[in-house]
């Protein structure tokens, strides 16, 4: 039976409409999103996706706002096992992963794809906010590099190791509990990421600090449509902030990667440092 006939069996008439059309499957855990309305009805929606989304085992739904620096939304699971632990599997890489204690989606999967295939082989990267290894495995899988993976959560630096044995790339990804503006690695590096929208310029400084002249930074942040050209916006104002900081740098690539809010999107700048 597939998914809205499911729902026409669990649902009133007059709620069918609201019911979600979207969900994201992590592992097999099924997450999804409920305006209030829908909550009464939470469990008997849970069972109808985990009837018609193959290889779910749980369904949870959020129930806040994803805040704060780890990055976590309140997780109720309404169906199936009640778990909130899973292991992904994206591109051939495994994470495993608590939902309901760390940071991790798969709407990234493009993203931890793009910039893993730019990285050499020799290269030292600083990943600042790392979570479970989302970008830092895929690189230390495809490049004979060092990926330096700092984060705040003690949860992501837990799994984060876990994913390290998993993947078999102990030695090189170094997980570092504690906050990457603290951070001074052995020697500058090549690569900085900042995938963190709700931290990333504020970093800046600590980023140019430990960079070489002429590596990359691949910074995110969120733009707001308002008019004008958001994201020629977010250029002007990330390569003001690095020439205050006495940093020449060019922006090499940027995109709209996708909305995450009515007239907000999240968006990646490569940029490049320029070198002597």
């Amino acid at each position: 039976m597939k998914l809205r006939q499911r729902l026409e069996k669990v649902l009133p008439p007059s709620m069918l409409q609201y019911a979600p059309r979207k969900f994201e499957v992590v592992g097999d855990i099924c997450i999804l999103k409920l305006r209030e309305s829908l909550f009464p009805y939470a469990s008997k929606i849970g069972e109808a996706f985990l009837g018609a989304v193959p290889g779910v085992r749980v369904v949870a739904v959020r129930v806040g706002k994803t805040t704060g620096e780890e990055r976590v939304a309140p997780l109720l699971v309404v169906a199936g096992e009640q778990r909130t632990e899973t292991v992904h599997r994206e591109h051939g890489y495994l994470f495993k992963v608590d939902l309901s204690k760390v940071y991790f989606t798969t709407k990234l999967s493009f993203e931890h794809q793009r910039v893993a295939s730019q990285v050499k082989n020799g290269e030292v990267v600083l990943n600042m906010f790392s979570g479970i290894g989302g970008f830092s495995i895929p690189i230390a899988k495809r490049a004979n590099c060092t990926v330096y993976s700092v984060d705040v959560n003690p949860h992501a630096i837990r799994y984060l190791e876990e994913n390290v044995k998993l993947n078999r790339v102990e030695g090189k990804v170094i997980p570092i509990l504690g906050d990457a503006a603290t951070f001074t690695p052995p020697s500058l590096v090549d690569r900085v990421l900042m995938p963190l929208p709700l931290k990333a310029y504020s970093y800046l400084n600590h980023a140019v600090r430990i960079i070489k002249k002429g590596g990359t930074i691949h910074y995110y942040d969120v733009v707001v449509e308002k008019g004008g050209s958001p994201l020629e916006e977010l250029k002007l104002r990330v390569t003001g902030r690095l020439r205050e900081l006495g940093v020449d740098a060019e922006v090499v690539f940027s995109r709209r990667m996708r909305s995450i809010a009515p007239r907000r999107s999240l968006a990646v700048l490569d940029v490049k440092v320029d070198g002597d």
